[in-house]
């Protein structure tokens, strides 16, 4: 299964996708995933060597990469959840399962980030640290950002306890779901408040529909509390 965002596809100097079985692997992969990880490389057609691959830890740090790697394997950057660059053919690789991938692309300056948005890092703000910090690294505007957001959890499945609410900020408290027994949460709704208040046409953004909990193609940690993940990338070509 590969998802694209339909906005992104636009640039044709860009390559971007969300994908899953029979194509992922996870951080930390066996010899079991040895085919997956050979179909992946055949779909994306760059080697590992000039990859950059994140160590996350649902944290907002940003690391911009270039391409220095002169052994076989992928470089990592090391606990972060934002990957920056503006190499070309110099892939940026994320894992989930049921987290937010954000994919950003700035043509007016070539650089392609790729965030990992899970809950801790949504209601810390990592969305909007993550345009605030673009455009005054880059002196760029907002209208110069386009942002895919893939298949994640969404406020349908994304079910809530009292340890998540008392971490969360009274201004995000409206965006809980209350239904009979259960409390839900949009963290969605969340991100797009947050790309609101960067100022981010709302043109300049597609959200994938798809929830990774819902859909079985996708791994879904809350689901089956899996291993498995589904891999994100983007690279210029």
């Amino acid at each position: 299964m590969i998802w694209q965002s339909k906005l992104l596809n636009k640039f044709h100097e860009i390559s971007h996708g969300f994908v899953s079985d029979p194509y992922s692997f996870p951080f930390y992969f066996s010899l079991k995933h040895i085919p997956s990880y050979i179909r992946f490389l055949s779909l994306i057609k760059i080697f590992p060597n000039r990859w950059v691959v994140a160590e996350q830890v649902h944290g907002d740090n940003i690391y911009v990469s270039k391409i220095s790697n002169v052994s076989f394997f992928p470089k990592i950057a090391n606990k972060t959840d934002i990957i920056l660059t503006q190499e070309r053919r110099h892939p940026l690789i994320m894992f989930f399962a049921d987290c937010i991938p954000i994919f950003v692309y700035i043509p007016k300056i070539r650089l392609i980030g790729l965030a990992h948005s899970g809950w801790r890092g949504t209601i810390k703000k990592l969305p909007q640290k993550l345009i605030y910090e673009l455009k005054n690294r880059y002196n760029i505007s907002s209208e110069d950002i386009f942002i895919g957001v893939g298949p994640s959890i969404h406020s349908c499945c994304f079910e809530v306890k009292e340890d998540f609410i008392s971490q969360l900020p009274k201004e995000y408290r409206k965006y809980l779901i209350y239904e009979k027994e259960k409390v839900k949460y949009d963290l969605i709704a969340l991100l797009l408040q947050q790309l609101e208040e960067e100022k981010i046409p709302k043109e300049n953004v597609d959200i994938s529909d798809i929830c990774t909990y819902c859909n079985n193609a996708y791994y879904s940690y809350r689901r089956n509390k899996t291993s498995e993940r589904n891999i994100a990338y983007i690279f210029l070509k």
